[in-house]
This record gives structure tokens, C-alpha cells and sequence, in this order.
């Protein structure tokens, strides 16, 4: 048989089979995609794993795999598929989506530390997704959260000794508004005494001693009679309020 015979023989039975391995790959990828969207995602990884098997350097299928691995929140398994698929691609959108879900991965292990790097490096290489940009601004918040909390919870007690030291520190603002208040009565009584010169003392005069009991009498009547209507009055009035002056 002649060699060249044999050569061209041999081209069209590989080629062949090159065809035959390609729709096999693309009909796996394709019913993969259906069992996805169908939410049978058990189903739908068995049909990537399968096109894997028949082009192992498949972006598609490896991406693909991430993605229904991720929604049977197998986390760990859909990160090492997404970083193979970040591997097998030349395209920066390929690859930014990779490393998005990456980043999407370590949220749901709530590691938004991790997550907030790996959406920088997602928007390195995609920088106008929007979608990216907020996941990354929410992953930041959500490490500042977690660290507050750890913090508080390392010191339980910080933030209780400033409430009680306020309070404290409020007391003693009243006790010395309430010291300032009498103070200021007495610097005002003084100043109305200020300037006035001391009265001049008078030349005692001795009363006669009956003319002083005389008096007396008299004043203890008027106590007595001054008693009687304060004590009238007070029987007449309203009683006082019991509100709080605050």
C-alpha cells in the first residue's frame, strides 16, 4: 500500500475522532447546562465532570462545575474548580469571573477578609463591574463587623467602665451646681451688703421690768394668733405636686 495512502488514512480516522470527542464535549456541556438550570445541580456537576473527562483543559466545563458544586454549597470543592478555571484562560473577563465566585465562596465560609482580596483582584481585571465593586464594599464592611465583634468579645468589660465613670462624672456636676447654687445665694447676700456701711449701735435703754413682761404677753399673743391662720391656711390649700423637675 502506498505510504501516502496510509498517512491521509490515518488523518481522516484522527480527525474523526476529534470531531467525535467535540460533540461529545459540547452535548455533556449542554445537558449539564439544562440539569443547571433545571436546579438539578447533583445531576448537572456528573455532566461536567464528564466533559472534563473528554477535554480536561476546558475553562467552560471547570467554571461550570464551580458553579453547580457552589449551589450544592459544596464551597471548598467549587473554590478548586474556580481556581482551575482562572488557570485555563487567557481572557481577563473569564478569569475576573473566576475569582469573583471565589470571592462569592469565602463570604458564604464568612471569610469577608479573604473574599474582600479576592474581589480586588477580580476587579484588576474587569475594574468597571459594578457587581464586583459592591461585593467588594460589602465584604469590607463585613470584616470591620466581624473584627468589632471579635474585639468586644476579647474585652468584654471595655465601653461599661466609661457608662459608669459618666454617671459618676454627671453626679458630681450636680453636687457641684448645687454647691454653686448656694454659693452664688451667699456671694449675692453679700453683695447687697456691700457698700452699706454697719449701723451705727444705739445707746441701750432699760425697759421697767413690768412694762417688759407686758410686752412679752403681748408678743406671744400675736404668735399664737399668727400660728392659728398659717395653720388655717394650710388646711385650706392644694396639695403639692409630685412631679419631677426634669
Amino acid at each position: 500500500m502506498d505510504f501516502r495512502l496510509i498517512i491521509a488514512v490515518f488523518c481522516i480516522v484522527f480527525s474523526s475522532q476529534i470531531v467525535k470527542a467535540q460533540k461529545s464535549y459540547n452535548a455533556l456541556v449542554y445537558e449539564g447546562n439544562k440539569k443547571f438550570d433545571a436546579k438539578e445541580y447533583e445531576a448537572s456537576s456528573s455532566k461536567y465532570l464528564e466533559a472534563i473527562a473528554e477535554k480536561e483543559g476546558s475553562y467552560t466545563a471547570h467554571y461550570n462545575l464551580g458553579n453547580a458544586l457552589y449551589k450544592s454549597k459544596k464551597y471548598e470543592e467549587a473554590a478548586a474548580e474556580y481556581q482551575k478555571a482562572a488557570k485555563l484562560t487567557k481572557s481577563k473577563y473569564e478569569k475576573a469571573a473566576a475569582i469573583y465566585n471565589q470571592g462569592n465562596v469565602q463570604m458564604q465560609s464568612n471569610n469577608p477578609e479573604k473574599a474582600a482580596e479576592l474581589y480586588r483582584q477580580a476587579l484588576r481585571q474587569d475594574p468597571y463591574n459594578e457587581a464586583i465593586r459592591k461585593n467588594y464594599e460589602v465584604a469590607m464592611l463585613k470584616d470591620k463587623e466581624k473584627k468589632d465583634k471579635q474585639k468586644q468579645k476579647q474585652d468584654p468589660n471595655k465601653g461599661k467602665g466609661d457608662g459608669k465613670d459618666q454617671k459618676n462624672k454627671d453626679q458630681s456636676d450636680k453636687g457641684n451646681q448645687k454647691k454653686d447654687q448656694q454659693n452664688g445665694q451667699g456671694d449675692k447676700q453679700k453683695g447687697e451688703n456691700q457698700g452699706k456701711p454697719d449701723q451705727p449701735k444705739k445707746e441701750e435703754n432699760k425697759i421697767p421690768e413690768e412694762a417688759e413682761k407686758m410686752i412679752l404677753r403681748d408678743i406671744e399673743n400675736r404668735e399664737r394668733e399668727t400660728a392659728r391662720r398659717i395653720l388655717n391656711k394650710k388646711a385650706n390649700s392644694m396639695p403639692q405636686s409630685n412631679e419631677k423637675d426634669w
